[in-house]
C-alpha cells in the first residue's frame, strides 16, 4: 500500500512539473484566433488550412529538440517520421522537430519518474537500472505509437471516402471542367466538409498552382499518403493522358472499380467478424450461459444426495 502511494505521488509530482513548464507555452483560445486572423490578413498560405504556431516563435517542444539535435536541418533518416506525421494530419517541417521534442521530453520524464520511484522505495541498483531503462523505452515509444494510431485512422478515413471523391471528380469533369479545375473544385468542397482527403487534395492543388506539373503533384500525393488507391489513380491518369483517351469515361470506370473494392472489403470484414466472435463467445458468453443453465440443477442434485441416508450410521 505504501509503495502504491509513493508511485502515485511520484507521477503526480512529475505531472505537476510538466504542467508548470508547459502552461506558459500554451496559448489561449483568443490568442489562437488572433494569430489565425493575422495570418489570413497577411495572406500567408498554410498547409491543410491550419495554423498551429507563428513562423517566428519556437514552441517548448522545438526548444527541447534543438537542445538534443541542434539548429541544423534534420537528415534524410527522418523522412519516414515526417511521412507518418503527415498521414496523421501534422504536416510541415516543424512537425518533425516538435515530434522529436515530445519524444525526448517523454523519455526523460518517464525515466526520471522511474528513478524517483525506485529511490523512494529503496530498490537495489540493478532493479533501479532496469526500471529506468524500461520506463525510458516506454516514454520513447509512446509518442510513436500514438502517431501511428492516428495515421492509421486518418488513412482509413481517406480510403473510405476516396470513391466518393472520384464520383465528385467525374461529375465535375463531365460538366465541362478541366481536370485541374475539377480537382480544385473537389478539394475546396471536401475541405469545407472537414474531410481528410479534402486537405490532401487542397495541398496537391496548391502545389499545381505554384507551378508543379499535374503528374509530379499526383506522384507527390501518392508518396505522402502511400495508399494503393491513390497510386492507382496516379498511374491511371498518367496513362490516360499519354494514350489520349476520354478522361471522364476513364474516371467513371475507375470510380466504379473503387466502389466495388469498398463493397468487397466491407463484405470481407463482415465474414471475418464471425471468426473473431468465436473467442469472446467461448471465453465469456458460454461459461456464463452454462452457469445459468446448470447451476440450479447442480444445486438440486447436491441437495438430493445430501438427503439420502447412509447405511451403517
Amino acid at each position: 500500500m505504501e509503495l502504491l502511494l509513493v508511485a502515485i505521488g511520484t507521477f503526480g509530482f512529475v505531472g505537476g512539473l510538466s504542467l508548470l513548464f508547459l502552461a506558459p507555452k500554451i496559448d489561449s483560445e483568443e490568442e489562437i484566433i488572433q494569430k489565425r486572423l493575422a495570418a489570413i490578413s497577411s495572406g500567408t498560405p498554410k498547409a491543410n488550412g491550419q495554423l498551429l504556431v507563428n513562423d517566428t516563435e519556437k514552441t517548448f517542444w522545438e526548444q527541447t529538440a534543438n537542445f538534443f539535435l541542434g539548429e541544423q536541418d534534420l537528415p534524410e533518416q527522418y523522412t519516414a517520421v515526417g511521412r507518418t506525421l503527415h498521414q496523421a494530419g501534422f504536416s510541415g517541417d516543424r512537425a518533425v522537430r516538435i515530434f522529436w521534442g515530445v519524444c525526448f521530453f517523454s523519455t526523460i520524464a518517464f525515466a526520471l519518474a522511474a528513478f524517483l520511484l525506485a529511490s523512494l522505495s529503496f530498490a537495489p541498483f540493478s532493479s533501479t537500472l532496469i526500471l529506468v531503462f524500461v520506463a525510458a523505452a516506454v516514454g520513447y515509444l509512446l509518442p510513436h505509437s500514438n502517431i501511428r494510431r492516428k495515421a492509421k485512422q486518418r488513412m482509413l478515413e481517406i480510403r473510405e471516402t476516396f470513391p466518393d471523391t472520384l464520383d465528385l471528380l467525374v461529375v465535375c469533369v463531365e460538366a465541362g471542367l478541366g481536370v485541374d479545375n475539377a480537382m480544385v473544385k473537389v478539394a475546396e468542397e471536401q475541405h469545407s466538409q472537414r474531410l481528410a482527403v479534402g486537405d490532401e487534395l487542397l495541398l496537391m492543388t496548391r502545389e499545381m498552382q505554384a507551378g508543379l506539373a499535374r503528374r509530379e503533384a499526383l506522384t507527390r500525393l501518392a508518396d505522402r499518403l502511400d495508399l494503393e488507391e491513390v497510386r492507382g489513380l496516379t498511374a491511371f491518369l498518367v496513362q490516360t493522358e499519354e494514350i489520349g483517351g476520354s478522361i471522364a469515361r476513364s474516371l467513371r470506370i475507375y470510380a466504379e472499380t473503387m466502389r466495388q473494392k469498398r463493397i468487397q472489403k466491407a463484405e470481407e470484414a463482415a465474414r471475418k467478424l464471425v471468426v473473431k466472435l468465436l473467442l469472446p463467445l467461448a471465453l465469456c458468453i458460454l461459461p456464463a450461459l452454462f452457469c445459468v443453465i446448470f447451476a440450479a440443477p447442480a444445486v438440486n442434485i447436491a441437495k438430493v444426495f445430501q438427503s439420502i441416508p447412509i447405511r451403517g450410521r
